[in-house]
């Protein structure tokens, strides 16, 4: 068996827990605040990776690196809050679905042509968000009112995600992990100003500290994972892995949070988990 595969499931797996310890992390401090603590155990994480992979970026490079950054800043702030608002089992795949669509879209703009696999892709993720968002009644559900709330937004966050990966897929191949360094400082640097010029108190929150640490370690540990998996088998089924990482955010909700699931949910869930990897390897 080809171990990329091995380390292109170990890629989602980090990706859908990231999510998990951000959204927990966000249920006890200001989302702007986590996805800035996220960002310092990221960075650790791509300075430790940086002796492993070597490159030779160019300015447009570190220009593209710095704009994702500055992009992420909002679309982690937005995605944090939208998985604290719950239930994390519509959160995730929503803003993945959305996210991954964006790209897609914006392709179309600049001229390319995607599959008939990638647009089934889109019309399964039209399908599937309505469902997600049927929830229950009573004790254990969200209220419709709160339910829409957190759709919005995810649905926001995932646009923003989207424009986030437009920005990263424009860094050129054999450009090291400076882009993404570049990204992290950028995000950073602008989640920390705007804390400190509006939301001076909020420099005095604990913020769950460890939780948002550990969740930039696992972003950018799924990051080099990715990397190295693309390097040892086809980008088209190790995206097939990475699109499934919604999978281990909504299954931890369920076993720690103990969120339910409709019917109509489990049938969304499972229409985005396909969405989500017929856009990636379409």
């Amino acid at each position: 068996m080809n171990p990329a595969y091995l380390i292109g499931s170990l890629a989602s797996l980090f990706w859908g827990g990231a999510d998990f310890l951000g959204g927990l992390a966000a249920k006890r401090a200001p989302a702007p605040l986590v996805a800035c603590f996220s960002g310092v155990g990221g960075l650790a994480v791509l300075l430790a990776g940086m002796a492993l992979f070597h490159g030779s970026p160019t300015s447009a490079d570190l220009a593209w690196g710095a704009a994702a950054g500055a992009v992420g800043a909002a679309g982690a702030s937005l995605m944090y809050r939208a998985l604290a608002l719950g239930p994390m089992s519509l959160a995730s795949p929503v803003f993945s679905l959305i996210g991954l669509c964006v790209p897609l879209i914006f392709g179309v703009v600049a001229g390319e042509r995607p599959s008939v696999l990638s647009w089934t892709g889109v019309a399964l993720a039209m399908l599937a968000i309505p469902l997600l968002s049927t929830t229950g009644e009573g004790v254990g559900h969200h209220p419709r009112a709160h339910v829409r709330r957190t759709l919005g937004v995810s649905v926001a966050a995932g646009l923003v995600i989207g424009w986030f990966l437009v920005c990263l897929a424009r860094i050129g191949e054999g450009s090291g992990l400076l882009p993404l360094v570049a990204a992290r400082l950028a995000g950073m640097a602008i989640l920390a100003a705007w804390i400190a010029l509006r939301h001076r108190d909020w420099l005095r929150v604990p913020a769950s500290r460890a939780g948002s640490l550990g969740a930039g370690a696992l972003d950018s540990a799924a990051n080099l994972a990715f990397v190295l998996a693309v390097q040892r088998a086809p980008l088209v089924l190790v995206s097939a892995l990475v699109a499934l990482a919604p999978a281990a955010t909504v299954l931890l909700a369920r076993l720690t949070l103990g969120e339910r699931w409709t019917p109509a949910q489990v049938a969304g869930l499972v229409l985005a988990l396909v969405a989500g990897v017929c856009i990636s390897i379409g």
